[in-house]
């Protein structure tokens, strides 16, 4: 039986990791703002989800509302 050290553990589960390209942070973060990929439609753009779109514009809303009356008027 084959000894194998800590280093080849981690350096063969960064391999396995990297050929899953559907396993992430960023993947479940970006499926999260985005709507579902539809399996007929290989090449359309997503859309952003409702949610996502209505909290951007009010934080954005708030922002330039605190900065209006803070600094500008």
């Amino acid at each position: 039986m084959e000894k194998i050290t800590p280093g080849e553990v981690g350096r063969r589960l960064r391999e396995h990791l990297r050929r899953r390209s559907d396993l992430g942070l960023w993947n479940a973060f970006i499926s999260r703002i985005f709507e579902p990929l539809s399996p007929f439609q290989t090449r359309s753009q997503r859309k952003p989800q409702r949610w996502f779109v209505l909290s951007v514009v009010s934080v954005a809303a708030a922002l330039a509302a605190f900065a209006y009356f803070n600094f500008w008027n």
